[in-house]
């Protein structure tokens, strides 16, 4: 049964009385009681609705907003409804146009709550036209008056009774219902309470009125489930990435909103924060002083209605300054210089620290492929001029032109140290690891270091007792050592104190995290401390970079850290400086334990002479023909039979026609396809008491495997002496009696 159709049957009053004043009366008290009460609904409606409606108009949604508007007016609460809002401007009306004497207006001011403050974001507006209620009335007085006295009474107590039970009741308990409203719309229901008899008679408006609002209650708890689930994802993100936000005053600077990322960088809680304003000294204090100049433009262009960003260096409670970076936006709403700024802030510390350690690395990969490129051509170059050299120093006897040879001589081996240096700091340096007790090796080097210092520098050394083992290379460790405590001498030119300090020392795991190429886990430690001038945060961040230095032209070359930094970080190790202006420099280097009882001692071959070399049969595998030119003469010269090859395919051709070899001397680099230790490989299987010496300019993974040399590999690097051939064949000999020995009891 429809609403129309129950207010037809119900509202019927006598039209006609027996007593025209007693009829009068009525239709007037009636006429003014339903006007009130629909004017009542009006208002109740208009105020249950509000709260909706602000949370729509402020979401835009404008779609749900007219469907509700229709709604009400299609139910006949109302013959018209209009929402207007300013910002965004928004205006709808639902209904019929009215002449103004014959319509209620009824006007709800629509409001938002934000940041303490309440606003006016439009208004609803809700009519109702007398002229029904007129209308209604003229029936409900002229069927009164068809009507007897008697049926007047019975037909007053029946419509009376069906007003109250089906209309006044129903509506008044859904306007209570809508009254009761406390913000949860969890608990929030209305139900009609209507008798069996007229619930048979089918749902009305009303019934469909109530369905309604309860289907609205649904769609908001589902739609206020999804935004909480979002918020919280979006939270989960925020705090994940260690991403903050904050909004403030401009121009007072009184932080409005806050959560716990942004307050925890600044080393604040929220509460905290809510009570402070950005100009209260959150920056000032805390600033690094060269950013101060960035935040003044940011101000500048907040104040033109740009968004900004920054990064800022900001001082944590241990001092330690932390890289925040900002982004600033204007809110909408802006008056004059009065307006809402907020902002998002990240910690990128660690990040910038990444791409600080993949910069360094990217230098080291690009330095360590240019010299890997140029070492083993300029190598080949310089041991054609030293071979040379040597060979003219045996031809000439003149004293002055022996001078020059000398000088000469020095130049070259001033040339091969800069390469070694440059391969050192590239980690491409082959290797030899022994197993050292460090206090030892200091000890036995404290002698040169003294002469090294000089007088004018106290040099002090401390070792800890119960020293660990390391495993590094002995000769690459001394000139590393030597090296930087050179350094530590220039940053002392008017003399100071230097400590040389060897102990224990365990990197944890936060350390480790927070240093590239760095691993947890127990080192010994060498740490030269001086009392120099010291080096500001600039200088420390490109002190390892090679030709990097401070010295004046010709003092120095900018290797030595770096030769250092390489040495060690391709022995597994780590190098820490640390230093301050004025108060001096300490360089720690940090090499891995190992677990060995004792040090492996290593024999040194003493006084070899060249007269080893007399009728030996030597295989010489040399790409570069001036090169192959000069060991051929130079080992002529030492009485040696000398078969020359430029490559493999040579070496082969020329094999079946020799008898026997006594040496292979072989570049580790060669042309057309085989590498140096397939060629010795090869002819090890036809000569196999030949000893075998490696030549290199320079060599990666060819016979060394993570920067060291294989087990019994000679090697030596070009340019060398024919000294250092004499030696490198005297240990190629025992290496290769060794293996003679070790075939045969097999």
């Amino acid at each position: 049964m429809s609403l129309r159709s129950t207010l037809n049957k119900s509202l019927v009053l006598p039209i006609f009385s027996l007593v025209l004043v007693a009829v009068v009366l009525v239709a007037i008290f009636t006429y003014q009681t339903g006007n009130a009460q629909l004017e009542r609904r009006v208002h109740n409606l208009a105020e249950s609705s509000a709260v909706l409606f602000e949370d729509l108009l402020w979401q835009t949604d404008y779609e749900t907003i007219e469907v509700l508007l229709e709604e009400y007016v299609s139910l006949g609460a109302v013959s018209a409804a209009q929402i207007t809002a300013t910002q965004p401007s928004f205006d709808l009306r639902v209904g019929d146009e009215t002449a103004a004497a014959n319509v209620y207006v009824h006007s709800r001011a629509l409001l938002r709550k934000e940041s303490g403050s309440t606003r006016e974001i439009g208004t609803l507006t809700l009519e109702m036209n007398r002229q029904i209620v007129w209308a209604t009335m003229r029936v409900r007085i002229i069927g009164t008056l068809m009507i007897a006295s008697l049926a007047v009474l019975a037909t007053t107590f029946i419509i009376q009774r069906l007003l109250n039970d089906r209309l006044i009741e129903p509506v008044l308990k859904i306007s209570n219902g809508l009254d009761s409203w406390d913000g949860d719309w969890h608990d929030f229901r209305i139900e009609l309470g209507r008798d069996r008899k007229i619930a048979k008679q089918g749902e009305n408006e009303l019934d469909r009125l109530v369905r309604s609002i309860h289907g609205m209650r649904d769609q908001i708890l589902e739609a206020d489930s999804i935004i909480e689930s979002k918020e919280d994802r979006l939270l989960s993100a925020a705090r994940l990435a260690g991403i903050g936000y904050a909004s403030y005053d401009f121009e007072t600077g009184k932080i409005i909103e806050c959560d716990d990322n942004f307050a925890r960088m600044f080393g604040q809680t929220v509460d905290d924060m809510l009570q402070m304003s950005i100009r209260d000294g959150i920056l000032d204090k805390r600033l690094h002083a060269d950013d101060f100049d960035q935040r003044t433009q940011i101000r500048l262009r907040l104040l033109q209605g740009h968004a900004a960003e920054g990064l800022f260096r900001v001082a944590s409670a241990s001092g330690e300054y932390r890289h925040i970076r900002q982004l600033y936006d204007v809110a909408p709403g802006r008056q004059g210089n009065s307006f809402v700024v907020r902002t998002v802030a990240q910690d990128v510390t660690e990040l910038n620290r990444l791409e600080s350690s993949l910069v360094q690395a990217q230098k080291v990969k690009t330095i360590g492929n240019l010299t890997g490129g140029v070492a083993h051509d300029f190598n080949n170059i310089l041991a054609v001029i030293s071979g040379n050299l040597e060979l003219l120093d045996e031809a000439v006897s003149d004293a002055s032109a022996r001078k020059y040879i000398a000088t000469s001589q020095h130049a070259v081996q001033l040339g091969a140290e800069l390469t070694h240096q440059l391969l050192a700091f590239a980690r491409k340096q082959p290797l030899r690891p022994e197993i050292l007790d460090l206090s030892r090796l200091v000890r036995e080097s404290l002698s040169l270091l003294r002469t090294s210092v000089g007088e004018s520098v106290d040099l002090e050394f401390v070792a800890d007792g119960g020293l660990w083992r390391t495993e590094v290379d002995k000769a690459q460790l001394e000139a590393s050592l030597l090296n930087l405590v050179i350094n530590a001498r220039d940053a002392m030119p008017d003399g100071g104190k230097l400590t040389i300090e060897v102990s224990n020392a365990r990197l944890d795991r936060h350390y480790a995290d927070l240093h590239e190429e760095v691993q947890a886990g127990q080192y010994v430690c060498i740490a030269i401390s001086d009392s120099g001038c010291g080096m500001s945060e600039a200088t420390i961040s490109q002190a390892l970079e090679p030709f990097f230095t401070t010295k004046d032209v010709g003092k120095g070359t900018g290797l030595g850290l770096p030769m250092a930094f390489g040495f060690v970080k391709q022995s597994g190790g780590h190098l820490k400086i640390y230093s301050e202006l004025g108060r001096g420099t300490t360089v720690k280097l940090y090499l891995p334990r190992v677990n060995a009882q004792q040090e492996v001692e290593r024999s040194e071959l003493a006084g070899p002479s060249a007269a080893h070399f007399s009728g030996l049969r030597v295989f010489l595998v040399e790409d570069n023909e001036e090169l192959r030119k000069t060991f051929t003469l130079q080992l002529e010269q030492m009485g040696a039979i000398v078969y020359g090859a430029p490559d493999g395919n040579e070496v082969f051709r020329m094999a079946p026609t020799i008898a026997s070899i006594d040496l292979i001397l072989c570049d580790v680099i060669l042309p057309n396809g085989m590498k140096g230790p397939e060629v010795v490989a090869g002819l090890q299987a036809i000569y196999p008491d030949a000893a075998v010496i490696y030549m290199f300019g320079y060599t990666e993974n060819a016979i060394i495997h993570q920067g060291r040399l294989e087990e019994g590999v000679i090697m030596l690097q070009k340019p060398f002496s024919r000294r250092d051939l004499v030696v490198a064949f005297a240990s190629a000999s025992v290496v290769g009696s060794s293996t003679a020995v070790s075939r045969s009891t097999h």
